[in-house]
């Protein structure tokens, strides 16, 4: 018997001992990126009235002391809007709203893959415009995860100030980075069987080499330039793992401050792979030799899709300044709406969730996790973007979805529109793409508008619907 407790023993010793060592072997550990001024652009995006009424209880510091310069765009931006020219402008349908003179907002949520529908959708965008420009009058971009990536290459595309050149080589820029031609090229995938020896389903060592390509290709600064003068206002969000808190940086600023092109590189990675790293799926992004030391962040898509709370709540004070007869502090929808500016969100991936049957007989770990988490992303995405509509409630706000990515006619040759377990699926992200075109090329546009809270407030606005 004592024999038998001690073979027991050493066993269980001899397994944990070879777990240790292998997972001390093959962990990632992890992707660290030097960059001594990233956060000096970082700012701290507050609640807005409505969390912080839930948390009346909770000991939270809100920050509201320091500066928020999303903010103070967004309030520009209604000043502007309020100028007689702007406010009397026709307000066009949903297949001239993106080319209307009216300054815009774009928002850009997350997917991973499921960004290459989102650069489909830019690049025939850009393709079939007059001006190269897939969206007119754009003034700020705010991005999560993927949108991370397309912010910063859509800030020089989407540039009306830009040279007509570089904003098409951003734009294949964009078409490159989501056109991969095998899964790892952008990340390493090892599955979810070794996650507990390497610390995350996959490594993004790839995924770092490949956003340096897109900004940096060969060496050549010309993207960089391009990000660092923009007119664009662009804004990416992530969540630090040691207090829990999103937070968004200021990437014009990231790069106008970086003694040099590497350094530059670096933050631009630091920002985009922040946005992306989901604990577990992804590979730890540790920002190192900051003013705040070491920190390790977190994909933005952890707290949110889209970003605005506070800084929406500055801007819709002001629309209510700008709005209607100096004297009245609570003008007419309508007359809010004429001094809002535009938003447009891209959500880059589906809405729903298919049925699964097989879950009904399997009580796995695995499947019921990954399932848990599908269902989780999606209502926070569908969510934040809703609770948009409740922080400006009288503003035009246009959106686009990847979903009927599964039943519509695909024309790229190659490609395969059955979402399987890779992270980065080349056919199906081609599938992707197809569908940004196919849904810019079919009637009525990629566009369609949200209600506002009250549609008695304004007036018709030709909206229309879409198969």
């Amino acid at each position: 018997m004592l024999q038998t407790i001690l073979i027991a023993i050493a066993t269980i010793a001899v397994l944990v001992g070879g777990f240790l060592f292998l997972r001390r072997w093959l962990n990632w550990g992890p992707q660290e990126i030097p960059c001594e001024h990233f956060h000096d652009h970082v700012h701290h995006a507050a609640p807005s009235r409505f969390i912080r009424d839930i948390q009346r209880d909770a000991v939270v510091d809100h920050h509201d002391e320091e500066p928020d310069p999303m903010a103070g765009e967004f309030k520009d931006m209604v000043t502007r809007s309020a100028a007689p020219a702007l406010k009397s402008a026709p307000r066009p349908n949903a297949e001239e709203a993106a080319m209307s003179e009216r300054e815009k907002v774009l928002m850009l949520s997350g997917g991973g893959q499921w960004g290459a529908y989102g650069a489909g959708l830019f690049k025939t965008l850009h393709d079939r415009s007059p001006n190269g420009l897939a969206i007119n009058n754009v003034r700020i971009i705010t991005g999560i995860s993927t949108g991370s990536l397309q912010t910063i290459l859509l800030m020089v595309a989407l540039d009306g100030k830009a040279k007509e050149e570089t904003r098409r080589y951003a734009m294949e820029r964009l078409e490159w980075g989501y056109s991969p031609t095998k899964e790892s090229d952008v990340v390493d995938n090892r599955g979810m069987i070794q996650m507990l020896l390497r610390g995350a389903q996959a490594g993004t060592g790839p995924l770092r080499k490949r956003i340096r390509n897109a900004v940096f290709e060969n060496g050549d600064p010309t993207m960089l330039e391009a990000i660092r003068d923009s007119s664009i206002a662009g804004y990416i969000g992530f969540v630090e793992a040691h207090c829990g808190l999103f937070h968004y940086v200021d990437v014009r600023g990231l790069v106008r401050d970086a003694p040099n092109w590497e350094s530059a590189v670096d933050a631009l990675t630091a920002a985009t792979m922040a946005s992306s790293a989901m604990p577990v799926f992804h590979q730890q992004l540790r920002v190192t030799k900051s003013k705040h030391g070491d920190r390790s962040l977190y994909d933005g898509g952890v707290r949110r899709s889209v970003f605005f709370e506070r800084a929406m709540e500055a801007m819709h004070d002001e629309v209510r300044r700008q709005a209607g007869h100096p004297d009245d502090e609570n003008p007419a929808g309508h007359e809010q709406e004429e001094v809002t500016p535009e938003f447009f969100v891209v959500r880059n991936g589906p809405t729903v969730r298919k049925p699964d049957p097989d879950l009904d007989a399997n009580d796995g770990p695995l499947a019921n996790g990954q399932r848990g988490y599908d269902l989780l992303v999606n209502e926070s995405e569908i969510g934040a973007i809703a609770n948009l509509r409740l922080l400006n409630p009288h503003g035009r706000i246009w959106v686009t979805t990847a979903d009927g990515y599964d039943d519509f006619e695909c024309q790229c040759e190659g490609a395969d529109c059955s979402k399987e377990s890779e992270m980065f699926k080349p056919a199906f992200m081609a599938c992707l793409r197809d569908l940004g075109r196919h849904k810019v090329e079919r009637e009525g546009g990629p566009w369609w508008e949200m209600a506002t809270l009250d549609p008695r407030s304004t007036p018709n606005r030709h909206g229309h619907h879409h198969a």
